[in-house]
């Protein structure tokens, strides 16, 4: 249909990317070819794809006026669902256009022996992706103070 995959976020939950009315005939064919579901999502933009290679530049001009530090620990990038240290704003550049590999980068962290993970920001929807990679692994979300409360203890 002319899209890309735009986000692979878990077994059964994938985002495609492009032009608007290519995204509704790939709707059309995903419900046809047997998908539960399949349904546009209002979004600003062709996130994730070719479509957004004009803002590349833009980006790379920013990041290389700004002081990116080697992180303490690896930084796994949703473009390779590999660490990276000293070559992350080539990355995030790249991710402008790059399909986002979530459950590469979630199976990558578990097969290192990560069990427990925390969401920060409104929503679950991060948490609800890993119930589908991995039912065992343990969600914490912060959200709130209330929410921020919670993970500490379940931390201590």
């Amino acid at each position: 249909a002319g899209v890309v995959l735009a986000n692979l976020n878990c077994p059964g939950q994938l985002v495609i990317s492009g032009e608007e009315e290519k995204i509704i005939t790939a709707c059309d064919l995903a419900k046809t070819k047997g998908a539960r579901r399949a349904l546009p999502l209002p979004v600003a933009g062709a996130y994730h794809s070719p479509l957004m290679a004009s803002a590349q530049p833009k980006l790379a001009a920013e990041l290389a006026a700004a002081k990116i530090s080697v992180p303490a620990v690896p930084v796994i990038s949703n473009v390779t669902a590999q660490p990276h240290s000293n070559d992350i704003a080539p990355k995030l550049v790249e991710q402008v256009c790059a399909s986002v590999l979530w459950e590469s980068s979630m199976r990558h962290l578990l097969a290192q022996g990560y069990t427990r993970f925390i969401e920060l920001g409104p929503g679950t929807a991060l948490s609800g992706f890993m119930k589908r990679i991995d039912k065992t692994a343990t969600m914490l979300n912060v959200a709130d103070a209330a929410s921020l409360e919670t993970t500490v203890k379940a931390l201590a």
